[in-house]
C-alpha cells in the first residue's frame, strides 16, 4: 500500500493511511491534483476513458496482461447514429520518462498528469480536469487502489469544432483472473449534475473466489456520495438494481451502438462489449426519474 502511495505521489504515509484505512471498498476521496501512476503498472493493468458530450460519446482504452497489450479509440456520433472506430492497434504503447502516466502509441497519445490530462489522435485534442476522485481496494486485493474520476471537466477539439462535457475514467493493475466476468454501467450527467457507476463482478474463479458488486452515485454539487452495500445490488441484461437506505434505485439502459472485441493472445482470450446507451434512473428518492447517457461495459474470458 505504502508503495502505491508513492506511486500516485500521495506523499507520507500517514496520508496515505487516511486514505486506505477502511479497507476494501470503501471510497476514499483523493485530491484533484492526483496523477496517475506510469504504464504498465501491474500484472493486468487497464486504463479507460468514458467522454460525454451532448451530440457525441468519445472511448479510450489501454489494456494490458503478460501476453498482450492493446489500445482503442472510438466515437458514436449522435447525428449519424453510428459507432465509428479511429483507432485498434496491438502496438506497445511507450511510457515517456516522466514520474506519472505518459504514454505514446504510432497515432495515439495519453498524457495524464497532475490534476488532468489531454489525449490526442490525427483529429481529435480531449482535454480533461479532476473534480472528484475516489480509490478503493476491489474485491480479492489487498494492495494497488482502484482509481475512478466519475465527473472530469472535459473540453474537445473534433471536426473543426469545440465542444464542452463531462467524463469519466478508471485505473485499475493488479492480478485479476485468471477466469474472470463483469458487467458495468457508468453515466453521464443525470438530471444536471449526478454520476452513476455500477459493476457485478466476479474475479479468480477456482483460486478464492472474488465477488465484486457496487453501486454508486455521486452528487457533481455536493460531493456526496452515496452506495449500496455490496450484497444489495445486481444487474441484469440491461438493468441494474441497488437498495440503498431502504430505498430502491433501478437504472434501465437502451443500446444505441455497440463496439465488440476479442483481447486474445497468449493464455488471454476475452470478449469485451462496450454499448452505448440512453440511461434512466427510477428510485422513490426523486421526484422524476434521471436520464442521461451511459457505457455498457460487458466482458467474460480468461486472462494471462
Amino acid at each position: 500500500m505504502a508503495a502505491f502511495c508513492r506511486r500516485v505521489g500521495l506523499g507520507a504515509k500517514g496520508r496515505c493511511a487516511r486514505f486506505f484505512a477502511k479497507g476494501p471498498d470503501q471510497p476514499q476521496v483523493q485530491a484533484a491534483g492526483l496523477s496517475q501512476p506510469r504504464w504498465a503498472a501491474g500484472w493486468h493493468d487497464m486504463l479507460q476513458y468514458h467522454f460525454f458530450f451532448e451530440d457525441m460519446f468519445v472511448q479510450a482504452r489501454v489494456f494490458l496482461t503478460p501476453s498482450v497489450e492493446e489500445h482503442s479509440l472510438w466515437i458514436f456520433d449522435h447525428s449519424t447514429q453510428k459507432v465509428v472506430e479511429l483507432e485498434n492497434c496491438k502496438e506497445r504503447m511507450k511510457q515517456s520518462e516522466e514520474s506519472h502516466l505518459e504514454i505514446l502509441g504510432p497515432r495515439l497519445q495519453i498524457f495524464d498528469g497532475p490534476g488532468g490530462g489531454r489525449i490526442t489522435h490525427k483529429d481529435i485534442s480531449i482535454e480533461f480536469k479532476n473534480k472528484n476522485v475516489f480509490s478503493w481496494l476491489p474485491a480479492g486485493q489487498s494492495a494497488d487502489a482502484v482509481i475512478h474520476r466519475p465527473d472530469l471537466e472535459l473540453s474537445m477539439t473534433y471536426g473543426g469544432q469545440k465542444r464542452q462535457g463531462r467524463g469519466y475514467s478508471k485505473r485499475y493493475f493488479g492480478h485479476y483472473g485468471p477466469h474472470w466476468g463483469y458487467r458495468f454501467i457508468q453515466s453521464s450527467w443525470l438530471g444536471g449534475d449526478k454520476f452513476l457507476w455500477t459493476a457485478d463482478a466476479t474475479f479468480r474463479l477456482g483460486e478464492g473466489e472474488a465477488k465484486y458488486n457496487y453501486f454508486k452515485l455521486l452528487d457533481g454539487n455536493s460531493g456526496e456520495l452515496i452506495q449500496a452495500d455490496s450484497r444489495d445490488t445486481y444487474q441484469q441484461d440491461s438493468e441494474a438494481f441497488a437498495t440503498i437506505d431502504g430505498r430502491q434505485y433501478v437504472a434501465e439502459i437502451s443500446p444505441l451502438g455497440e463496439w465488440m472485441h476479442d483481447y486474445k493472445g497468449g493464455e488471454t482470450n476475452s470478449r469485451m462489449q462496450l454499448r452505448y446507451c440512453k440511461i434512466r434512473l427510477r428510485s422513490t428518492a426523486f421526484a422524476e426519474p434521471l436520464e442521461g447517457y451511459a457505457l455498457n461495459e460487458r466482458c467474460f474470458g480468461v486472462l494471462g
